[in-house]
């Protein structure tokens, strides 16, 4: 097996297991939290996580300040009513390495709501990083080599919804730039578990099973 596929299912693992059990999620969701510095380490997929995690506040302007100071290179964030997100919406990124890409991703999004944007079957084109215009900016970023990459094999949390109840978890690995192959990964959804998405762009990241 290639070093790369070993280093794939090393990283697989730590995320397919970190949330353990349903129960456990769900037991994180509650009680309903509003406190800033709380409220984001929801995202994170265990108590010993959160714990060590750094909590950050965006500004508008897309730099932040530290709201907690962690002791691990986690970092968890609020995004409810930001442009492209959910009415209710906290994530983790599991490497602080990822701070300037989510700076690129807030600014994309903010400039991205107020494009026109792209639309087939009469709705707004989705891509992984929002909707509407938030596409284009991503692609153009691709083509002139300016598009902020993920940490090869860090893991993203989402906890996203119209609530603290009824949000939907995500996890994805960032797997910039490389291909199906070279994660010894399908690049299609029903190949059934896990994939690779946007294989061979900056998007690339791979997509676990009930996740």
């Amino acid at each position: 097996m290639k070093p790369i596929s070993l280093f794939v299912l090393g990283v697989m693992a730590v995320a397919m297991s970190a949330p353990a059990q349903a129960q456990v999620i769900e037991a994180r969701r509650k009680p309903i939290t509003t406190d800033p510095s709380e409220k984001p380490l929801l995202a994170a997929p265990n108590d010993a996580l959160a714990k060590e995690a750094t909590v950050i506040k965006w500004n508008s302007d897309f730099t932040y300040e530290v709201l907690k100071q962690g002791t691990s290179r986690m970092v968890c964030y609020d995004l409810s009513g930001w442009p492209g997100e959910e009415p209710w919406s906290v994530e983790c990124t599991s490497s602080d390495a990822n701070m300037p890409r989510i700076a690129q991703n807030r600014a994309f999004a903010e400039m991205g709501s107020k494009a026109s944007p792209t639309v087939e079957g009469g709705k707004p084109v989705l891509s992984s990083s929002g909707t509407g215009g938030i596409r284009e900016l991503v692609l153009a970023a691709a083509k002139d080599g300016t598009r902020v990459l993920s940490e090869v094999g860090s893991i993203w949390y989402n906890l996203r919804g119209d609530s603290q109840d009824t949000a939907i978890w995500h996890t994805f690995v960032g797997m910039p730039n490389l291909k199906g192959t070279q994660v010894g990964l399908p690049e299609v959804r029903d190949a059934g578990g896990a994939w690779l998405m946007f294989a061979d762009t900056p998007e690339a990241h791979i997509m676990l099973p009930g996740r």
